[in-house]
C-alpha cells in the first residue's frame, strides 16, 4: 500500500495508523511525497518532515521535486485542480515503482463536508452529492469518517508533530473560503457555536449522509443498467423510448446518461442538455437535439439515437 504523505496532520496520522495495523492485516507500506516547487523553504521543510517520519517508521519513501507551475502551463492546467491532477500522476508513478496495489490518501470527514458544500453551491445533482468515495479502484480513503479535530487530538496525545501548510488559509482558493468563512457562519446560524466538537459532529454527520447517498446512487445505477438492457436497440447507439417510458423519471435520466456515455463523445453532458434529452425521449414526436462536442440526438418514431463527431470520424 502506498500512502500519500504531505507532512500535515491528516497524512501523518494516516501513515502512523496504517503502519500500526500492517502486521494485523498483512500488507506492506511505502510512502510518497511530491514537492510542488511553489513554496520555497516551507515546502523544503514539508519534505524533510515527511522523510524523517518515514525513516523513523522504516517505511520506504519516494519523493520528487517538480516545477508544477511549468508543467501546468505546458499542459494547459491551472489552479488547485491542476495541482491535484499532477499529484495523482505522481502517485500513480510512485505506486508502479513501489509495486503498490492500493494508494491511500488522507481525506477526512471535514474534506467531505467542504466538498459537498462546494458542490451544492455549484448546483450538483445526486452524483455530486455522493461526495468523495471511500474507495474507487486503487484509491482508498481510510480516514473519511474521521474529523480533523479527532485526528489532531490523537496526534497530540502521542506527542506526534506535523506541518501546517499556510496556503490552506489563503482566501484565493474556494475551498479555503468554505472552510474558514462558510462553515463557521453555518455553524453559528444552525448550532450557535463554532468549536472543534461542533464542527467535528457536523463533519461526521455529513460524511454519513454522503455514504447513504452513494448507496442510493448505487441502487439507482443498478436499476438503470437493467432498464438500459431492456430499452437499448441491438444496432448502433440508441434505445427504444417506448420501452423506457414505464420507468421512473430518475431511472430514465440515468439511462439517457448511459446512452451518452456509449455514444463515443469525449465531452461531458451538461444538466441542461440532459433535461432536453429527457424531454425528447418522453415526447411522442420526432425531433433533433444538438449536444456537446457537435454530437446530435435524433428521435424517429420510438427510436432515439445519438451520433457523435468522434464516432462519425471513426466510421
Amino acid at each position: 500500500m502506498l500512502v500519500a504523505i504531505s507532512g500535515g496532520a491528516d497524512s501523518t496520522a494516516l501513515l502512523r495508523a496504517l503502519h500500526r495495523l500492517r502486521d494485523e492485516f498483512g500488507y506492506t507500506l511505502a510512502a510518497a511525497h511530491l514537492h510542488h516547487g511553489l513554496r520555497g523553504a516551507e515546502a523544503d521543510a514539508d519534505l524533510a518532515c515527511a522523510r524523517a517520519l518515514c525513516e523513523g517508521l522504516r517505511v520506504p519513501f519516494f519523493a520528487a521535486r517538480w516545477n508544477t507551475r511549468e508543467r501546468m502551463e505546458r499542459r494547459g492546467l491551472s489552479g488547485q485542480d491542476g495541482l491535484r491532477r499532477l499529484r495523482r500522476e505522481f502517485l500513480w508513478r510512485a505506486a508502479r515503482r513501489s509495486g503498490a496495489t492500493a494508494i491511500a490518501t488522507a481525506h477526512t470527514a471535514d474534506d467531505q463536508l467542504e466538498t459537498l458544500l462546494l458542490r451544492l453551491g455549484r448546483g450538483a445533482g445526486l452524483t455530486g452529492l455522493g461526495g468523495i468515495a471511500m474507495r474507487r479502484g486503487r484509491w482508498i480513503r481510510p480516514l473519511l469518517a474521521v474529523s480533523r479535530a479527532e485526528i489532531e487530538a490523537d496526534l497530540r496525545a502521542v506527542g506526534q508533530g506535523w506541518r501546517e501548510d499556510v496556503s490552506n488559509r489563503d482566501p484565493a482558493y474556494a475551498r479555503n473560503r468554505v472552510r474558514h468563512q462558510v462553515i463557521p457562519a453555518l455553524l453559528h446560524a444552525v448550532r450557535g457555536a463554532d468549536d472543534l466538537d461542533t464542527r467535528g459532529a457536523l463533519a461526521r454527520g455529513v460524511a454519513q449522509t454522503a455514504r447513504e447517498l452513494r448507496r442510493i446512487r448505487g441502487l439507482l445505477r443498478r436499476s438503470a443498467e437493467a432498464a438500459w438492457n431492456t430499452a437499448k436497440i441491438p444496432e448502433g447507439t440508441g434505445l427504444d423510448c417506448e420501452r423506457l417510458r414505464p420507468y421512473p423519471y430518475p431511472i430514465r435520466r440515468l439511462v439517457l446518461g448511459l446512452l451518452w456515455g456509449r455514444s463515443g463523445s469525449d465531452q461531458g453532458l451538461t444538466r441542461g442538455h440532459l433535461d432536453r434529452l429527457t424531454r425528447l425521449a418522453a415526447s411522442d414526436e420526432d425531433g433533433r437535439l444538438d449536444l456537446p462536442g457537435g454530437a446530435k440526438a435524433e428521435r424517429v418514431g420510438t427510436l432515439l439515437r445519438i451520433r457523435s463527431v468522434r464516432a462519425r470520424i471513426e466510421l
